[in-house]
């Protein structure tokens, strides 16, 4: 394959080394990477000046303002950069946990067998030891990003929704998924039944005045039957993003002509779709929305999966599966909040998460499942 059709990896003799901070976004990289894509021929960036994008609390997020010495048709003047975290706390984890190189490894080697929703690539590299990695993508601005404390409407859900199943129906029941060496999904599992439970106190102690009465119950009595949640889930699997809520979508991207773009990648494995799809209604939607039109969206994600293709997967199936998922989210949000560094915002969000979903598990009598 071409180097307009791939991720370029680095390659230090000609000119595309490995990129460690956001000092390697230099005019010279950025000038061999757009010219191995084809997007630039003569023209040459002369300048680059950087400016934080997003509420990504595992990554660096950079929107790259470009200077070129000559006029050329075509040439992009802002492009997205993404790096491993400046914050010590929040860049172990990410290596630690193998996040950067799953997120990578997703860019070249699962992205381009779909077809909506993600930007365009233009470099995917990560170290060895999977503590520095680089994601160049395409801009695509203007867009609309979501919000995860206000939530959203029922029409950004619904997009949502039909976005998910998109996204889903390529893959699905593709048991190549579990052969990747690099995706790790019996460690990411093992590694949440060992730590939810202590993460579980650790919450309870410093979230204290953020949550609701009765949400600590039910993430104790989870903790307490979580490696049979594991072990409840069942096929048909296919990619699931595992994060997928407001802070990681944009919507009406390139200015309306993409409905919604995916980001962050760092957390897929493979599992349910329906994991995707009952975690964002319950960190999306304020639950008096979501209690009004939970099964609805949910009927639309299977039907939105059987219009691509789908086979073999019935409503009854799909509904046990958006139920038993619901735990999903008390995971990534009580984790979330034990290895990532804190700050007022990510605090907020995540005890803001924590009630969600807690409500949304007792709604869905999530646990009746598990137990």
């Amino acid at each position: 394959m071409s180097a307009a059709t791939i991720p370029l990896r680095h390659d230090p003799q000609a000119g595309h080394p490995l990129i460690d901070d956001e000092s390697g976004l230099s005019p010279a990289w950025l000038t061999a990477v757009l010219r191995g894509q084809h997007m630039i021929t003569a023209a040459r960036v002369v300048a680059v000046r950087t400016q934080p994008v997003g509420n990504g609390m595992l990554g660096l997020n950079l929107r790259l303002y470009l200077d070129y010495d000559r006029s050329e048709a075509g040439t992009p003047q802002t492009l997205v950069a993404k790096l491993a975290s400046t914050k010590p706390e929040s860049r172990e984890s990410g290596a630690g946990l193998g996040l950067y190189l799953r997120e990578t490894r997703f860019y070249q080697e699962l992205a381009p067998r779909l077809q909506h929703g993600l930007a365009r690539t233009l470099f995917a590299d990560v170290s060895d030891d999977g503590r520095r990695f680089c994601l160049l993508f395409e801009d695509l601005a203007p867009a609309r990003g979501g919000d995860q404390l206000s939530g959203c409407s029922l029409a950004d859900a619904e997009t949502a929704i039909d976005a998910a199943a998109a996204l889903h129906a390529p893959l699905w029941d593709d048991r190549t998924l579990l052969a990747l060496p690099w995706l790790q999904r019996d460690f990411m599992n093992g590694m949440y039944a060992e730590k939810f439970p202590p993460c579980v106190e650790l919450v309870a102690t410093r979230f204290a005045a953020l949550l609701e009465p009765g949400v600590i119950d039910v993430a104790r009595a989870y903790a307490g039957c979580i490696g049979r949640y594991f072990a409840l889930q069942r096929g048909p699997w296919t990619i699931s993003h595992q994060d997928y809520r407001l802070d990681n979508l944009l919507f009406a991207a390139r200015g309306g002509a993409m409905p919604i773009a995916v980001l962050d990648w760092q957390t897929f494995m493979p599992g349910p779709g329906a994991l995707d799809a009952v975690y964002f209604v319950g960190a999306g939607l304020l639950p008096e929305l979501r209690r009004a039109h939970e099964e609805a969206l949910a009927r639309r994600y299977h039907e939105a999966l059987l219009a691509h293709g789908v086979r073999g997967y019935d409503w009854a199936q799909c509904w046990h599966d958006y139920r038993l998922c619901a735990a999903h989210g008390l995971i990534m949000a009580i984790v979330g909040a034990a290895i990532t560094t804190p700050t007022e915002r990510g605090d907020r969000m995540l005890s803001t998460m924590i009630n969600r979903h807690a409500r949304q598990m007792i709604d869905l009598d999530t646990l009746s499942l598990i137990r």
